[in-house]
């Protein structure tokens, strides 16, 4: 009898185990310090420079909505805003939290930005050059923010930090939308507080 009872709380307590440990968000097992922010390489209206997110924040935000640029999220939770550097050279741009890969909706101009899973297709497939994203398969499409100009966010309208977004497209790569076309791949601040506008921002 007590075998028993030993062996149906072993069992029980396998599963409580099993069971927490599927819960746990899979940010505690990715080192966030392995991700980087896909960072516009000029700051345009934004002085903290704006960096390719998901809309949304945190247990809100939404996979499968059309990406956009966002105040960099310096010093706060910012998975959504992390992509793993080496997948460049695998010509992908993924977002290890997700684990998901920018994609192009379509291989046309104006098509907007999306997650997708990794091995869907050729429009996940990147490749940098003189620091412009081109899709891989269509070389004069390049990922490029919107020409208006940034918004207040609906956080931003009620928060210090102030958080400005743009849209994010896929145009022809040009000379005249160049400002917009350039990246860069940056490790973000090691501050532990939001980073807060200039003053007059």
């Amino acid at each position: 009898m007590l075998n028993y009872k030993t062996t149906l709380t072993f069992y029980l307590i396998s599963i409580l185990l099993y069971l927490f440990m599927i819960s746990i968000s899979s940010a505690q097992f990715y080192n966030i310090e392995n991700g980087v922010f896909l960072k516009s390489a000029l700051p345009l209206d934004e002085p903290r420079h704006l960096c390719v997110d998901i809309p949304g924040h945190k247990d809100r935000v939404k996979v499968n909505g059309h990406m956009m640029v966002h105040s960099c999220k310096e010093g706060m939770w910012n998975l959504d805003e992390r992509f793993e550097k080496s997948s460049i050279n695998s010509n992908k741009l993924r977002m290890p939290y997700y684990d998901r890969c920018l994609a192009a909706e379509k291989a046309e101009e104006g098509s907007k930005i999306i997650l997708r899973r990794c091995l869907d297709g050729k429009l996940t497939n990147w490749q940098m050059i003189e620091a412009k994203l081109r899709l891989l398969d269509h070389p004069h499409l390049c990922l490029t923010i919107g020409s208006e100009p940034s918004r207040l966010t609906r956080g931003g309208k009620r928060l210090p930090t102030r958080a400005k977004a743009r849209s994010l497209s896929m145009r022809t790569c040009s000379d005249l939308s160049v400002e917009r076309q350039l990246w860069t791949l940056a490790d973000p601040l090691t501050i532990t507080k939001p980073l807060l506008p200039p003053k007059g921002n």
